[in-house]
């Protein structure tokens, strides 16, 4: 059996799929007209922020977000609209049966590709560095970060360089190791 009610993600996806650029008040807008029902922009802002993510969600991959002087403006790529409504449905699903993955929708239309950044590299988890990539690091694995210190000192074995600028040059060689030791104390235990 078919369910009839749509989710605020779904209806989000409805009004994308008009192929407009769409400010988050016209969305409301188009959802409440689909649903039958008085949306609130409210609600529907922290949704678009989610599906818009694509660390959230894969179809925030194929939605661009643009700053105007009104509020952002929101887009669903064109390509997109070759896949089947139920299929770009399954774009904003993590599991279930229902689930379109980012792998099925660049195999049934490859125009998407150019959308997806990265497409083809291994994917790391949002905020964890891998032990090969140096912090800041570009696809070549080279870093790419730039700092500035003045005043050099001598360090405590001898050298003219600063140690915190010691520490940064280990840190952007990607030769630093670093431990993490946790202490937890419980108090007001007898």
């Amino acid at each position: 059996m078919k369910r009839k009610k749509k989710t605020s993600s779904e209806l989000i996806v409805d009004a994308l799929r008009t192929g407009e650029k769409l400010k988050l008040s016209e969305i409301t807008k188009l959802m409440s007209q689909y649903a039958g029902t008085d949306i609130k922009i409210q609600n529907v802002s922290s949704t678009m922020a989610k599906l818009s993510d694509s660390e959230k969600t894969e179809i925030g991959h194929f939605i661009s977000r643009q700053k105007t002087k009104q509020g952002y403006v929101y887009k669903l790529a064109d390509e997109v609209l070759a896949l089947t409504p139920e299929q770009t449905y399954g774009l904003i699903r993590k599991v279930g049966k229902d689930r379109f993955t980012l792998k099925d929708a660049l195999e049934l239309a490859p125009a998407l590709k150019k959308h997806v950044k990265g497409h083809g590299k291994p994917r790391r988890a949002s905020g964890k560095q891998t032990a090969e990539e140096p912090i800041g690091a570009d696809e070549t694995g080279k870093a790419g970060i730039e700092f500035s210190i003045g005043g050099s000192r001598p360090g405590k074995n001898g050298s003219k360089e600063d140690p915190l600028a010691q520490v940064i040059a280990k840190l952007t060689d990607g030769n630093l190791n670093i431990n993490v030791n946790v202490n937890i104390r419980l108090i007001g235990f007898e």
